[in-house]
Protein backbone atom coordinates (compact mmCIF):
# COMPACT_ATOMS: atom_id res chain seq x y z
CA UNK A 1 0.00 0.00 0.00
CA UNK A 2 1.16 3.30 -0.70
CA UNK A 3 1.60 6.46 1.64
CA UNK A 4 -1.79 8.04 -0.05
CA UNK A 5 -3.62 5.02 0.38
CA UNK A 6 -2.44 4.22 3.85
CA UNK A 7 -3.01 8.03 5.16
CA UNK A 8 -6.67 7.59 3.51
CA UNK A 9 -7.09 4.49 5.51
CA UNK A 10 -6.03 5.57 8.54
CA UNK A 11 -8.30 8.74 8.95
CA UNK A 12 -11.16 6.49 7.96
CA UNK A 13 -10.30 4.43 10.84
CA UNK A 14 -10.20 7.95 12.92
CA UNK A 15 -13.30 8.40 11.64
CA UNK A 16 -15.08 5.53 12.43
CA UNK A 17 -13.94 4.84 16.11
CA UNK A 18 -13.39 7.37 18.75
CA UNK A 19 -10.20 6.31 19.43
CA UNK A 20 -7.53 4.16 17.45
CA UNK A 21 -4.38 3.11 19.72
CA UNK A 22 -0.83 3.12 18.24
CA UNK A 23 -1.20 -0.95 18.12
CA UNK A 24 -4.08 -1.14 15.75
CA UNK A 25 -2.57 0.69 12.59
CA UNK A 26 0.86 -0.99 13.06
CA UNK A 27 -0.86 -3.95 13.02
CA UNK A 28 -3.07 -3.27 10.46
CA UNK A 29 -0.44 -1.38 8.10
CA UNK A 30 2.36 -3.48 9.05
CA UNK A 31 4.71 -0.27 9.78
CA UNK A 32 6.51 0.83 12.71
CA UNK A 33 5.84 3.78 15.26
CA UNK A 34 7.90 6.12 14.04
CA UNK A 35 5.95 6.07 10.70
CA UNK A 36 2.73 6.34 12.40
CA UNK A 37 3.83 9.40 14.05
CA UNK A 38 5.22 10.90 10.37
CA UNK A 39 1.61 10.16 9.30
CA UNK A 40 -0.18 11.68 11.63
CA UNK A 41 2.14 14.96 11.11
CA UNK A 42 1.27 14.69 7.26
CA UNK A 43 -2.43 14.24 8.11
CA UNK A 44 -2.65 17.34 10.65
CA UNK A 45 -0.27 19.39 8.28
CA UNK A 46 -2.99 18.57 5.73
CA UNK A 47 -5.41 20.18 8.14
CA UNK A 48 -7.02 17.10 9.94
CA UNK A 49 -7.13 18.08 13.52
CA UNK A 50 -5.74 15.14 15.32
CA UNK A 51 -6.30 14.89 18.78
CA UNK A 52 -4.29 12.35 21.77
CA UNK A 53 -0.74 10.25 21.32
CA UNK A 54 0.29 7.48 21.16
CA UNK A 55 -0.58 6.46 24.81
CA UNK A 56 -4.23 7.37 25.05
CA UNK A 57 -4.93 7.02 21.59
CA UNK A 58 -5.41 8.96 18.26
CA UNK A 59 -8.75 10.65 17.43
CA UNK A 60 -10.51 13.45 15.44
CA UNK A 61 -11.03 16.96 17.53
CA UNK A 62 -15.31 16.36 18.48
CA UNK A 63 -17.08 17.26 15.55
CA UNK A 64 -14.87 17.16 12.62
CA UNK A 65 -16.00 14.50 10.20
CA UNK A 66 -14.67 14.07 6.31
CA UNK A 67 -17.85 12.42 4.14
CA UNK A 68 -16.85 9.18 2.32
CA UNK A 69 -17.20 10.36 -1.11
CA UNK A 70 -16.21 7.07 -2.82
CA UNK A 71 -16.82 4.06 -2.48
CA UNK A 72 -15.26 1.12 -4.48
CA UNK A 73 -17.73 -1.72 -6.50
CA UNK A 74 -16.93 -3.95 -3.89
CA UNK A 75 -17.48 -2.24 -0.66
CA UNK A 76 -20.81 -1.45 -2.50
CA UNK A 77 -21.49 -4.65 -3.25
CA UNK A 78 -20.63 -5.58 0.32
CA UNK A 79 -23.26 -2.83 2.08
CA UNK A 80 -25.82 -4.65 -0.45
CA UNK A 81 -25.17 -7.92 1.12
CA UNK A 82 -25.16 -6.91 4.32
CA UNK A 83 -28.28 -5.44 3.46
CA UNK A 84 -30.30 -8.63 2.66
CA UNK A 85 -28.46 -10.41 5.71
CA UNK A 86 -29.87 -7.79 8.18
CA UNK A 87 -33.16 -7.81 6.61
CA UNK A 88 -33.90 -11.57 6.89
CA UNK A 89 -31.59 -12.41 10.30
CA UNK A 90 -33.12 -9.46 12.71
CA UNK A 91 -35.79 -7.76 13.91
CA UNK A 92 -37.93 -4.64 13.01
CA UNK A 93 -35.52 -2.64 15.26
CA UNK A 94 -32.14 -3.33 13.59
CA UNK A 95 -34.07 -3.36 10.06
CA UNK A 96 -34.86 0.14 10.85
CA UNK A 97 -31.50 1.31 12.04
CA UNK A 98 -29.54 -0.20 8.91
CA UNK A 99 -32.06 1.23 6.65
CA UNK A 100 -31.44 4.80 8.34
CA UNK A 101 -27.80 4.28 8.31
CA UNK A 102 -27.83 3.28 4.05
CA UNK A 103 -29.78 6.27 3.27
CA UNK A 104 -27.18 8.68 5.01
CA UNK A 105 -24.24 6.68 3.15
CA UNK A 106 -25.96 6.49 -0.08
CA UNK A 107 -26.43 10.52 0.55
CA UNK A 108 -22.17 10.71 -0.21
CA UNK A 109 -21.93 7.73 -2.37
CA UNK A 110 -21.12 8.79 -6.11
CA UNK A 111 -24.51 8.69 -8.42
CA UNK A 112 -22.43 5.79 -10.38
CA UNK A 113 -22.73 3.63 -6.93
CA UNK A 114 -25.90 4.42 -6.19
CA UNK A 115 -27.06 3.14 -9.71
CA UNK A 116 -24.51 -0.08 -9.05
CA UNK A 117 -26.24 -0.86 -5.93
CA UNK A 118 -29.59 -0.34 -7.32
CA UNK A 119 -29.22 -2.35 -10.31
CA UNK A 120 -27.89 -5.32 -8.14
CA UNK A 121 -30.31 -5.41 -5.73
CA UNK A 122 -32.92 -8.12 -7.30
CA UNK A 123 -30.33 -10.36 -7.79
CA UNK A 124 -29.17 -10.58 -3.96
CA UNK A 125 -31.27 -12.62 -2.11
CA UNK A 126 -31.58 -15.33 0.77
CA UNK A 127 -33.16 -18.56 1.57
CA UNK A 128 -33.42 -20.29 5.06
CA UNK A 129 -36.46 -22.69 5.21
CA UNK A 130 -36.04 -23.29 8.90
CA UNK A 131 -35.57 -19.60 10.28
CA UNK A 132 -38.84 -17.82 10.70
CA UNK A 133 -37.83 -13.97 11.11
CA UNK A 134 -39.23 -12.37 14.11
CA UNK A 135 -42.41 -10.41 14.54
CA UNK A 136 -42.10 -7.14 12.99
CA UNK A 137 -43.46 -5.15 16.09
CA UNK A 138 -40.48 -7.04 18.23
CA UNK A 139 -37.84 -4.76 19.04
CA UNK A 140 -35.51 -6.97 20.99
CA UNK A 141 -32.23 -7.20 19.29
CA UNK A 142 -32.10 -3.16 19.61
CA UNK A 143 -33.00 -3.35 23.29
CA UNK A 144 -30.54 -5.91 24.22
CA UNK A 145 -27.39 -4.32 23.02
CA UNK A 146 -28.25 -1.07 24.36
CA UNK A 147 -29.00 -2.32 27.92
CA UNK A 148 -25.82 -4.54 27.56
CA UNK A 149 -23.39 -1.95 26.54
CA UNK A 150 -24.86 -0.08 29.70
CA UNK A 151 -24.41 -3.14 32.10
CA UNK A 152 -28.03 -3.07 32.93
CA UNK A 153 -30.18 -5.92 33.97
CA UNK A 154 -33.37 -6.64 32.00
CA UNK A 155 -36.28 -8.73 32.72
CA UNK A 156 -37.61 -11.05 30.03
CA UNK A 157 -40.47 -13.22 29.55
CA UNK A 158 -38.83 -16.13 27.95
CA UNK A 159 -40.57 -19.25 26.33
CA UNK A 160 -39.96 -22.91 27.27
CA UNK A 161 -40.13 -25.01 24.12
CA UNK A 162 -39.70 -27.97 26.27
CA UNK A 163 -41.67 -27.19 28.82
CA UNK A 164 -44.77 -25.38 26.68
CA UNK A 165 -44.22 -22.41 29.31
CA UNK A 166 -43.07 -18.59 29.74
CA UNK A 167 -41.01 -17.94 32.62
CA UNK A 168 -40.00 -14.39 33.97
CA UNK A 169 -36.27 -14.21 34.64
CA UNK A 170 -33.94 -11.18 35.63
CA UNK A 171 -30.99 -11.43 33.64
CA UNK A 172 -27.78 -9.95 33.44
CA UNK A 173 -26.98 -9.37 29.29
CA UNK A 174 -23.48 -9.95 28.67
CA UNK A 175 -23.77 -10.26 24.54
CA UNK A 176 -25.21 -11.70 21.72
CA UNK A 177 -24.25 -14.12 19.23
CA UNK A 178 -25.41 -15.85 15.74
CA UNK A 179 -25.46 -19.16 15.39
CA UNK A 180 -27.58 -21.91 13.30
CA UNK A 181 -30.16 -19.27 11.66
CA UNK A 182 -30.77 -17.65 15.50
CA UNK A 183 -29.49 -15.12 17.36
CA UNK A 184 -28.87 -15.89 20.95
CA UNK A 185 -28.20 -14.33 24.12
CA UNK A 186 -25.74 -14.94 26.92
CA UNK A 187 -26.74 -13.65 30.15
CA UNK A 188 -26.12 -14.52 33.94
CA UNK A 189 -29.42 -14.95 35.13
CA UNK A 190 -30.35 -13.84 38.76
CA UNK A 191 -32.87 -16.74 39.75
CA UNK A 192 -30.57 -19.70 38.79
CA UNK A 193 -27.43 -17.81 39.91
CA UNK A 194 -25.28 -19.05 36.45
CA UNK A 195 -24.39 -17.84 32.94
CA UNK A 196 -27.63 -19.65 30.60
CA UNK A 197 -28.10 -19.03 26.94
CA UNK A 198 -31.43 -17.66 25.21
CA UNK A 199 -32.98 -17.99 21.75
CA UNK A 200 -33.89 -14.41 21.27
CA UNK A 201 -37.17 -15.46 19.38
CA UNK A 202 -38.27 -16.97 22.39
CA UNK A 203 -38.06 -13.75 24.54
CA UNK A 204 -41.57 -12.89 24.48
CA UNK A 205 -40.75 -9.39 25.95
CA UNK A 206 -38.32 -7.49 27.84
CA UNK A 207 -37.93 -4.68 30.34
CA UNK A 208 -35.74 -2.46 31.08
CA UNK A 209 -34.81 -2.57 35.12
CA UNK A 210 -32.06 0.47 34.96
CA UNK A 211 -31.00 -1.21 37.94
CA UNK A 212 -27.09 -1.59 37.37
CA UNK A 213 -24.86 -4.93 37.68
CA UNK A 214 -24.01 -6.37 40.95
CA UNK A 215 -20.69 -8.33 39.28
CA UNK A 216 -18.07 -8.45 36.88
CA UNK A 217 -18.71 -10.87 34.37
CA UNK A 218 -16.18 -12.48 31.71
CA UNK A 219 -16.68 -11.09 28.31
CA UNK A 220 -18.51 -12.99 26.08
CA UNK A 221 -15.39 -13.85 24.03
CA UNK A 222 -14.22 -15.84 27.15
CA UNK A 223 -17.43 -17.88 27.55
CA UNK A 224 -17.93 -18.59 23.86
CA UNK A 225 -14.05 -19.97 23.31
CA UNK A 226 -14.23 -22.11 26.71
CA UNK A 227 -16.82 -24.22 24.17
CA UNK A 228 -14.61 -23.93 21.23
CA UNK A 229 -11.33 -24.94 23.06
CA UNK A 230 -13.25 -28.53 24.52
CA UNK A 231 -11.11 -31.71 23.15
CA UNK A 232 -11.94 -34.61 21.09
CA UNK A 233 -15.52 -33.10 20.36
CA UNK A 234 -17.61 -35.73 19.27
CA UNK A 235 -20.98 -34.87 16.97
CA UNK A 236 -24.07 -36.95 18.27
CA UNK A 237 -27.34 -37.09 17.10
CA UNK A 238 -30.83 -38.03 18.71
CA UNK A 239 -33.92 -38.36 17.14
CA UNK A 240 -37.44 -38.06 19.26
CA UNK A 241 -41.27 -37.86 18.56
CA UNK A 242 -42.65 -33.93 19.06
CA UNK A 243 -44.91 -35.45 21.54
CA UNK A 244 -42.12 -36.86 24.03
CA UNK A 245 -39.55 -33.99 23.35
CA UNK A 246 -41.29 -32.06 26.22
CA UNK A 247 -39.61 -34.75 28.57
CA UNK A 248 -36.29 -34.34 27.95
CA UNK A 249 -35.62 -31.24 30.50
CA UNK A 250 -33.32 -28.31 29.98
CA UNK A 251 -30.57 -30.54 30.81
CA UNK A 252 -29.79 -30.84 27.31
CA UNK A 253 -28.39 -27.83 27.19
CA UNK A 254 -25.63 -28.82 29.17
CA UNK A 255 -24.84 -32.13 27.28
CA UNK A 256 -23.82 -29.66 24.27
CA UNK A 257 -26.99 -28.97 22.50
CA UNK A 258 -26.23 -27.43 19.10
CA UNK A 259 -29.44 -27.35 16.89
CA UNK A 260 -32.72 -28.50 17.07
CA UNK A 261 -34.04 -29.75 13.71
CA UNK A 262 -37.83 -30.35 12.97
CA UNK A 263 -38.31 -33.58 10.52
CA UNK A 264 -41.90 -33.77 10.38
CA UNK A 265 -43.72 -35.46 13.75
CA UNK A 266 -40.05 -35.96 14.75
CA UNK A 267 -36.99 -33.63 16.27
CA UNK A 268 -33.29 -34.17 15.70
CA UNK A 269 -31.20 -33.36 18.28
CA UNK A 270 -28.07 -32.32 17.11
CA UNK A 271 -24.84 -32.63 20.11
CA UNK A 272 -21.25 -32.28 20.34
CA UNK A 273 -19.74 -33.77 23.22
CA UNK A 274 -16.29 -34.40 24.51
CA UNK A 275 -16.94 -37.06 26.98
CA UNK A 276 -18.65 -40.07 25.48
CA UNK A 277 -18.98 -42.35 28.34
CA UNK A 278 -20.70 -39.14 30.61
CA UNK A 279 -23.19 -38.74 27.69
CA UNK A 280 -23.94 -42.27 27.74
CA UNK A 281 -24.94 -41.83 31.26
CA UNK A 282 -27.08 -39.16 30.36
CA UNK A 283 -28.88 -40.42 27.41
CA UNK A 284 -29.94 -43.96 29.14
CA UNK A 285 -32.17 -41.41 31.03
CA UNK A 286 -34.43 -41.38 27.80
CA UNK A 287 -33.16 -44.42 26.19
CA UNK A 288 -36.95 -45.52 25.86
CA UNK A 289 -37.84 -42.20 24.13
CA UNK A 290 -34.68 -41.32 22.09
CA UNK A 291 -33.20 -43.29 19.16
CA UNK A 292 -29.56 -42.48 18.15
CA UNK A 293 -29.15 -41.67 14.35
CA UNK A 294 -25.51 -40.87 14.36
CA UNK A 295 -22.65 -41.77 16.46
CA UNK A 296 -21.71 -45.54 16.83
CA UNK A 297 -18.89 -44.57 19.76
CA UNK A 298 -22.51 -43.94 21.82
CA UNK A 299 -24.15 -46.73 20.70
CA UNK A 300 -20.95 -49.00 22.11
CA UNK A 301 -20.55 -47.00 25.20
CA UNK A 302 -24.43 -47.55 26.10
CA UNK A 303 -24.05 -51.30 25.79
CA UNK A 304 -21.04 -51.82 27.63
CA UNK A 305 -23.32 -49.41 30.79
CA UNK A 306 -25.78 -51.92 30.30
CA UNK A 307 -24.33 -55.17 30.29
CA UNK A 308 -22.40 -54.29 33.22
CA UNK A 309 -25.62 -53.12 35.07
CA UNK A 310 -26.46 -56.97 34.70
CA UNK A 311 -23.55 -58.41 36.40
Amino acid sequence: MNRIDRLSAILIMLQSSSSVNMKQITNRFGITPRTVYRDMKALDEAGIPIAGDSRIGFSLVEGFKLPPLMFTEKEAFAFLAAEKLVDRFSDAGFKEGYKSGIEKIKSVMRLAEIETMDNFTDNVSSLDLQFKNPSDSQNILQLLMSEISKRKKVQISYFSYNRQEVSIRKVDPIGIFFSMSHWYLVAFCNTTKDYRTFRVNRIQEIINTDEDFEREHPPLNSLLKSLKDKDHLEEVILEVSKNDLPFIDDSKYYQGLIAEKDNEDKVELHFMIFSIDRFARWYLSYIDIAKIISSNNLEIAVKEILQKSKL
